[in-house]
């Protein structure tokens, strides 16, 4: 790694959205914690927290100019192990039935797995799509409901069961893109975007 690159490096960490999100990761085991230790007035709070933490980092990304490669990874990432950390203890604690936690568990583990495969022949990063955007916040909001009970409770499996359902429309448009890029990779090679004509025949005697 060179200077330059050390140097950028260095910078995005210290940037607040990136922070942030770091924070983030680095606090949800005491989430867990919480939620298996029963405290659940806390667990509520400190969900509720790291929620608008998630908000706060890509709205100041965005208006102070100081989006990163790092932030663009970092950010999902850890909202994905704080929904997944959330939802595994909240069910070892009755607070989320295994019906509706374990079809989310398994979404994120299988395009997890997916996503690292194709990385290695080149997918890149998986685009941040709206609906999936979209089922995060139903989950955020959901899940801090159902930590803290009753009558909470019934608007967040409602927020939970519409947030399920959003987060598998954005599976299949993930499943879209990478049926796509298999095939892009399957096609002979192309000029300009144009199939490459076919060899010519040898002349008939």
């Amino acid at each position: 790694m060179d200077a330059d690159t050390g140097s950028r490096a260095g910078s995005e960490w210290r940037t607040v959205p990136n922070l942030l999100s770091f924070g983030r990761l680095a606090v949800t085991p005491v989430l867990g914690w919480l939620i298996l230790t029963g405290h659940t007035n806390y667990a509520g709070g400190l969900f509720g927290l790291m929620g608008i933490s998630d908000y706060l980092d890509g709205y100041i990304a965005r208006r102070t100019n100081t989006v990163t490669d790092l932030g663009t990874t970092l950010d999902p990432i850890s909202d994905r192990v704080l929904a997944m950390t959330a939802i595994t203890t909240m069910m070892m604690a009755d607070l989320l039935p295994l019906w509706m936690g374990i079809p989310v568990l398994l979404r994120d583990a299988v395009l997890s797995v997916v996503f690292l495969a194709l990385s290695r022949r080149g997918f890149g990063k998986p685009k941040v799509l709206r609906v999936g955007k979209t089922a995060t916040f139903a989950l955020f909001f959901a899940l801090p409901a159902l930590i803290l009970g009753d009558p909470l409770r019934t608007p967040g499996l409602i927020l939970f069961g519409i947030g399920g359902v959003l987060y598998y429309v954005a599976a299949i448009r993930y499943a879209q893109e990478m049926r796509h890029f298999l095939a892009d990779q399957r096609r002979p090679f192309t000029d300009h975007g144009h199939d490459a004509p076919a060899p010519e025949e040898p002349p008939v005697d």
